[in-house]
């Protein structure tokens, strides 16, 4: 598949479209001051100045070993000290990840750099469920399990660039997540049995799959799609899409997350986008 590029500013209705259609979009921006943005300000001495007094969550892993949930956990860090060990660490620090996500709609430092950005006009009516930042420095490439997530997401690299590998919500089954699903609606939301803490998490190793564990992910695999978000991007991702990102050097991002629709919310939205276009060509 193909992703689609496009350079902003787009017309709402462009967005919409693909946004019905659950589609994944990139949206280039040449320069996020035109959003109104001032995250070119994020120097290690601004970040520190702003925010550095308060403490983070601090995604640590076993020296040596993947980010994956049983070699990794969150600890406890002031922020300044993230920033000196692994943001102005000139060998960086591939131990150690930010990417904040708490029950919070906001939280620090995102609380206290809410001066330097806003929520990106294509998301602007939508309701955010929450604002995640993303913040590494590694020599080596860090890369996240494959999953998915439970909100649509649209993505915004402000610093570096993400390496994206995704499959599609129908290809699940194929992807052998560690829930058992109920099913998969057409918005891309993915029901799961209870009782798996997180049923989201493939079981499947996309860099060295055991083909003999996971036969079916062969077929996952024609479905695969790999791309590069860079600074200045824009990523919507939309829920249900299965995803692996890495990443190497200095990297900042930030995730804004939304409420899915519903498939009813989404058959009037089609039915809309629908009716303006026949409009349009009347």
């Amino acid at each position: 598949m193909e992703i689609t590029r496009l350079d902003h500013p787009i017309r709402p209705e462009t967005f919409l479209e693909h946004y019905a259609n659950r589609r994944p979009l990139i949206i280039r921006v040449p320069d996020l001051a035109t959003l109104g943005w001032r995250t070119q300000l994020w120097s290690n001495e601004y970040l520190a100045y702003k925010a550095g007094a308060h403490e983070v969550r601090v995604l640590r892993r076993n020296q040596g070993g993947e980010y994956t949930a049983e070699t990794s956990a969150y600890v406890p860090m002031i922020f300044r000290d993230f920033i000196r060990d692994v943001m102005a660490n000139p060998r960086g620090n591939p131990d150690c990840y930010l990417n904040l996500q708490t029950d919070k709609i906001l939280e620090p430092p995102l609380l206290q750099l809410i001066g330097d950005f806003t929520i990106p006009p294509y998301f602007k009516d939508f309701a955010l469920r929450c604002i995640v930042l993303w913040m590494g420095n590694s020599p080596d490439r860090l890369v996240t399990v494959l999953h998915h997530d439970f909100n649509d997401n649209l993505y915004v690299v402000a610093e570096g660039e993400k390496h994206f590998t995704i499959f599609p919500p129908e290809q699940a089954p194929n992807l052998y997540p560690r829930g058992q699903i109920q099913r998969i609606e057409r918005t891309g939301r993915i029901l799961y049995e209870p009782g798996e803490i997180r049923p989201h998490l493939a079981s499947v190793n996309l860099l060295e799959p055991d083909w003999s564990r996971f036969p079916r992910f062969r077929e996952a695999m024609t479905y695969r799609t790999d791309f590069i978000v860079q600074t200045g991007e824009m990523l919507f991702l939309p829920a249900g899409w299965f995803h692996q990102v890495s990443s190497a050097g200095r990297h900042i991002a930030l995730s804004f997350f939304a409420e899915i629709p519903s498939e009813s919310g989404l058959d009037h939205l089609m039915k809309l986008l629908h009716e303006s276009a026949t409009q349009r060509q009347a």
